[in-house]
């Protein structure tokens, strides 16, 4: 049974082709992430992008090469994985840790990865991703009418047909540019994300608004804090409500199952691993809720991780697997993506190429 040998993180940065931006004050002009690469006892590898966002979860890229380091890698190195429960059993353990989130996370999926090396098995068929077409969205900034257009122009011609609008800066010109972006792109599809900015008061009868346009569903509408109010505003109107913020995990999911605060959870593999990721597929599923995947405005690896997660069966809206497409990157190991899907094997084979890639790296 193979043995971790090592676990090592190195930081890397890629520009973006225009700032992200969202919510009351928040922007991203490039990606600070860190690499993290796990070897076996006998000679897998495996790699995976941590994904720091200072304003969400507290760490930086700097924290990240740090507890990683520090932290994390001593308490796993020399530990025998054999099983997708043995990775998760040690991904338990490191929640010794506190937060952290995309630091553990991402060591999570390293060492998923390098099993399904160690075993010879795809990623696809190492965690049971057997839909063939894995549909896509992308997100948008918010922005002028210009920005925002010209950004959903470019995504269309790179074959994205679903889209997640940011919202909450300046909600009647934002419902303006979505009038006119369902105008424009008769067959794409649109959700919106508010980042917690609607007033508990008026969310109601805006998200009402927005479902009678042709919205398809509004992510995180109100503050999190706001238990009773997010039960209560999924009961006022038809608009179905994406958990994202409030889920950071199982237990948080748990929660807000019990509240019934939600119609589709938006899992981010980035913060979550694949094994936790894969605990809330299940509880999702029990509890009757539809899911997604979301990458976390990941690089085309971690992308490409997210995406072959979204292959599992019971996920069932588009998945945000496309941020790759808004980096400056240099994109020719990417998968095509055509009328708005990726197939599972294209995303494999890319997968295995970046991962090919990488290995050669000292």
């Amino acid at each position: 049974m193979p043995v971790i040998s090592r676990i090592s993180a190195t930081p890397y940065n890629i520009p973006l082709k225009g700032a992200l931006t969202w919510g009351s004050g928040h922007e991203l002009r490039r990606l600070e992430h860190a690499l993290i690469r796990v070897e076996l006892s006998d000679g897998a590898v495996g790699f995976a992008e941590a994904t720091p966002r200072p304003s969400i979860y507290g760490e930086t890229q700097a924290s990240i090469l740090h507890i990683i380091e520090a932290h994390l890698a001593p308490m796993l190195l020399g530990e025998t994985i054999d099983s997708f429960a043995a990775v998760s059993a040690l991904a338990a353990r490191a929640t010794i840790i506190k937060n952290n989130n995309t630091a553990r996370g991402a060591l999570d999926m390293a060492l998923h990865q390098a099993l399904a090396c160690s075993r010879g098995e795809s990623l696809a068929t190492y965690l049971g991703a057997t839909r063939r077409r894995i549909r896509l969205s992308a997100i948008v900034s918010t922005g002028a009418p210009e920005a925002v257009a010209a950004d959903v122009a470019a995504l269309y011609r790179a074959g994205i047909r679903v889209f997640k609008v940011k919202i909450g800066r300046d909600i009647p010109g934002e419902i303006m540019i979505i009038a006119e972006l369902i105008r424009s792109h008769s067959d794409a599809q649109f959700y919106v994300d508010a980042n917690e900015t609607l007033a508990s008061d008026g969310a109601a009868a805006i998200l009402t608004h927005l479902r009678e346009m042709g919205v398809l569903h509004c992510e995180e509408a109100l503050p999190v804090h706001l238990l009773r109010e997010r039960r209560q505003l999924r009961r006022d109107c038809a608009m179905p409500i994406i958990a994202d913020d409030s889920v950071f995990t199982a237990l948080d999911l748990a929660r807000e199952i019990d509240f019934d605060t939600f119609d589709i959870l938006n899992i981010k593999t980035a913060r979550t691993g694949f094994s936790e990721s894969a605990t809330m597929l299940d509880m999702c599923s029990a509890a009757g809720k539809d899911a997604m995947v979301g990458s976390q405005a990941s690089s085309l690896l971690g992308c490409l991780h997210a995406a072959v997660f979204a292959g599992r069966q019971a996920v069932t809206c588009a998945s945000e697997c496309s941020f790759f497409l808004k980096t400056e990157a240099d994109l020719s190991l990417a998968p095509s993506i055509a009328a708005g899907w990726l197939t599972l094997e294209a995303a494999e084979r890319s997968l295995a190429r970046v991962q090919d890639g990488l290995t050669q790296l000292k």
